[in-house]
């Protein structure tokens, strides 16, 4: 749900103005701790030590056992992460189902030393120069600042996002059901005419489900119910169905191998194209280039 168009939208709005207003650093992540939005207002040092995998890693874990630990208590907890940092996370929970953390702080704090480490990775980032550097210019403001700031956030969370939301998601519903039944032009079936049309010109290359529903601007969830209701048939089939039929075409040209013709349509494997040809048509590729070669009319 969070990586549909219109909910990460929302939340890069939410998080903008979160941050204008406070002047601290935010980001929403999903519930594996991975950023769904823009990292809104990072201070200089998160930005670099997120630049190192193995600090980014580190960062990533925090943001998830912030979100857990707030979601475990129901209400926002105030850590600080591996680099000695102090933030807050706030979880985003949609007809009582956590779907993502809302995470804001990279702060010093006047009462750290209160404030527990969210886990205990220790790393070497005080041997950076450039990180030390940046360190030093972080800002540090109030406690009484921060818990004010992570109630807000709650708020937030809690009420207008719940309610913007769940409101989205009903009207997702919505349109998938009358795409079905009412096969209507709406704005769905639009981003399948366009989700056909770059399958339709990308039969060469693998394609997959997120490859195109972000090429579409919807969720990978979204996108797969709405297509399987408009197309009445679900995303790999259709796509291996269209291929199958650029196959037949390809396999009258006697001078591509079937090896060719396999990797000409994105298949890595010329077993696996083999394998959907026949379950496609109940015949093989060689099978059915031999029949062309005696009936012209295939």
């Amino acid at each position: 749900m969070l990586a549909s168009k219109s909910t990460a939208l929302l939340l890069d709005r939410v998080i903008d103005e979160f941050s204008a207003a406070t002047q601290l650093a935010s980001v929403v992540v999903d519930i594996q701790g991975i950023e769904v939005t823009r990292h809104c207002n990072f201070t200089p040092f998160c930005q670099l030590i997120r630049s190192n995998p193995e600090y980014r890693s580190l960062c990533q874990k925090c943001d998830l056992f912030g979100g857990l630990e707030a979601s475990k208590f129901g209400k926002p907890v105030i850590y600080r992460c591996h680099a000695g940092l102090t933030d807050f996370s706030v979880p985003i929970v949609v007809q009582n189902q956590l779907i993502g953390f809302l995470l804001s702080g990279q702060v010093l704090s006047d009462n750290d030393e209160s404030i527990t480490f969210i886990q205990d990775n220790q790393t070497s980032w005080h041997n950076n120069k450039e990180l030390m550097a940046a360190y030093r210019n972080l800002p540090s403001i109030p406690s009484k600042q921060v818990e004010s700031a992570a109630e807000l956030l709650t708020i937030i969370s809690n009420y207008y996002l719940k309610t913007e939301m769940e409101q989205k998601q009903q009207q997702e519903k919505k349109l998938i059901t009358q795409a079905h039944v009412n096969k209507v032009p709406l704005e769905g079936n639009k981003e399948i005419k366009k989700a056909l049309k770059y399958i339709d010109k990308n039969l060469n290359s693998q394609i997959t489900l997120e490859e195109i529903s972000n090429y579409v601007y919807l969720s990978p969830y979204y996108f797969s119910k709405l297509f399987k209701q408009e197309m009445n048939v679900n995303f790999i089939t259709y796509v291996n169905q269209k291929k199958m039929e650029r196959a037949k075409e390809l396999l009258r040209n006697p001078g591509w191998s079937i090896e060719t013709i396999s990797k000409s349509l994105g298949y890595t494997q010329t077993s696996y194209f083999c394998k959907v040809f026949r379950k496609e048509f109940h015949i093989t590729p060689n099978h059915y280039r031999d029949l062309l070669q005696k009936n012209t009319s295939l």
